[in-house]
């Protein structure tokens, strides 16, 4: 059976100061993750995660949308 272990998520208090953002405190990656962990970080709830859905769906509706107009006058 093929399954994941999810990448930890950090506190602000365990990240470098570089990497902290105002009014958020919890949801960070390490700053050392993997491209792997970046992609799995996306089904878990951190500081990004409704900001990468909220542009993901709807650029593949769009993509969809004008493949199927462009295509369907050919």
């Amino acid at each position: 059976m093929l399954s994941w272990k999810l990448p930890r998520q950090l506190s602000i208090n365990q990240v470098p100061q570089v990497f902290r953002e105002q009014g958020i405190l919890f949801g960070y990656r390490h700053p050392r993750s993997s491209a792997a962990d970046c992609l799995l970080s996306v089904f878990q709830m951190t500081n990004e995660t409704l900001n990468i859905w909220t542009h993901f769906l709807p650029a593949w509706y769009l993509s969809w949308f004008l493949l199927t107009a462009v295509f369907s006058n050919v």
